[in-house]
């Protein structure tokens, strides 16, 4: 495996979260889906921080990911 396979089964997982988070969501209950993105960005930070060998590298890979998600976020 490589970096880019490991990313986009990474990536596929997270679209898969939210495709099922869209189930419970879509049309209805729109109020809250900002709580339920919440909770799910909650789980993948909690487990970050317990994978990561420090609170500074967990920290460093969430900033890495969020810098990926603005270069491909459309604001």
């Amino acid at each position: 495996m490589n970096t880019e396979t490991a990313f986009q089964i990474g990536r596929d997982s997270g679209l898969t979260a939210l495709d099922a988070m869209g189930k419970h969501f879509d049309g209805k209950h729109e109020e809250h889906t900002k709580d339920g993105i919440a909770g799910l960005l909650c789980t993948v930070f909690q487990c970050t921080y317990a994978m990561a060998p420090t609170k500074k590298d967990g920290d460093g890979l969430i900033a890495l990911a969020k810098q990926f998600a603005l270069e491909k976020s459309d604001q």
